[in-house]
């Protein structure tokens, strides 16, 4: 197939979880011999891409909705695609494209627009139900809908009255080749980090990452294992705050604030960890589920996990037996579950075996691709 991606509000220059998503994805679908055309805010950082993965990048620089829509009309008046695939949860632009091509669009939906008023986004409501109207309109014109997890499929049912068939859950996936296993004291050499007990947590510092919980519980960490250090890679509107949280808290010459890294560095990071941790919380998460990239990724280096036990994680960590799940938003069941794998290394490095075992066999992009792959076909073959 022919397929042009939309990933209009996504940097591919910016390793986050939407850059890493749609850039894996399309590698993974050209890998199986799809011809992509990407359009995005900037392409990925590594303009050598094109050649390696048959990806042709496209950078929409441009604002209003207008000018997008002429930038993407051209684009696909040249590349000729047999399907576009929208990554938004409003999808105007595929919607008026497609009619303009005559082509079908399907729309991946990855979040909802709670996460704008936790990150204290300002939003204009007066015609909020105009816009779900519309929304929904645009949606029904869709040829299929991709959800990363069933309670998110679940809500954007309910939410525009949509029929459960038209909407498809697929997981998020990791690529196996970049995160993998490596010698612990080699990763800290490299990266300068001491030879003691290290946690680790990767993501963007937002408020539904749990970083709070976690901060509060490293005081009963250094109880049991006083040498112990927390790195947190990553960056956010959050950090300063947990910063003078960890101050107050008395722990921050214990804490690791190494800010945001390139994508290949991430590994060498889980490498060099004991035990990795997703502390997400109930808010946003327990309502539409998780599929997170951290996840999949402290597998593959075949990490053991520490995480909310929330839908998509404790199910997950339980059917792979790669991790322990605790209760979300509480301090204290997550310290006791960390201090039990850093006092049984030989328990958690059973757990991170599996871990590797179980996304090699479920989760990698490629898998992903061919979760994704009949979908598209079905339309563009129909």
């Amino acid at each position: 197939m022919n397929i042009l991606f939309l990933a209009l509000d996504v940097d591919l220059a910016i390793p986050k979880g939407d850059s890493i998503h749609v850039t894996e994805l399309t590698k993974a679908l050209a890998a199986r011999g799809h011809r992509m055309s990407v359009i995005a805010a900037s392409p990925p950082a590594t303009h050598d891409r094109d050649r390696e993965t048959g990806t042709r990048y496209y950078s929409c620089t441009v604002r209003s909705n207008s000018a997008v829509l002429r930038f993407c009309l051209e684009i696909a008046r040249q590349t000729r695609p047999d399907v576009i695939y929208e990554r938004r949860l409003s999808p105007k632009i595929s919607f008026v494209l497609s009619r303009l091509v005559g082509v079908p669009f399907f729309v991946e939906i990855n979040g909802i627009e709670q996460e704008a008023s936790m990150l204290a986004t300002p939003r204009h409501h007066a015609f909020r139900s105009i816009r779900l109207f519309l929304r929904a309109r645009m949606f029904w014109r869709a040829s299929g809908i991709v959800a990363v997890t069933p309670q998110l499929s679940d809500y954007i049912a309910r939410s525009y009255r949509i029929g459960q068939m038209r909407i498809a859950t697929v997981a998020n996936g990791v690529d196996p080749h970049t995160f993998l296993p490596r010698d612990r004291d080699e990763a800290r050499n490299f990266l300068g980090l001491p030879h003691c007990p290290i946690l680790l947590f990767v993501g963007n510092l937002v408020p539904w990452q749990g970083l709070e919980t976690l901060l509060h519980a490293i005081p009963a960490i250094l109880e049991n294992q006083p040498g112990a250090l927390l790195v947190i890679v990553g960056d956010g509107v959050m950090r300063s705050r947990l910063e003078s949280l960890a101050a107050n808290l008395g722990v921050l010459p214990r804490i690791v604030f190494a800010g945001m890294v390139p994508h290949d560095v991430v590994p060498l990071y889980i490498g060099a960890s004991d035990v990795c941790v997703a502390p997400f919380t109930i808010e946003r998460n327990q309502m539409i589920g998780l599929s997170p990239l951290k996840l999949y990724e402290y597998m593959a280096c075949s990490r053991p996990v520490v995480a909310s036990d929330l839908p998509g994680i404790g199910g997950l960590l339980r059917s792979s037996a790669s991790g322990i799940p605790v209760t979300p938003d509480d301090p204290k069941s997550l310290g006791i579950a960390l201090n039990e794998l850093l006092n049984d290394p030989e328990q958690a490095t059973k757990m991170g075996a599996r871990g590797r075992e179980f996304v090699l066999k479920e989760q990698t992009w490629s898998r992903v691709a061919e979760r994704i792959e009949p979908l598209l076909s079905r339309t563009v073959t129909a």
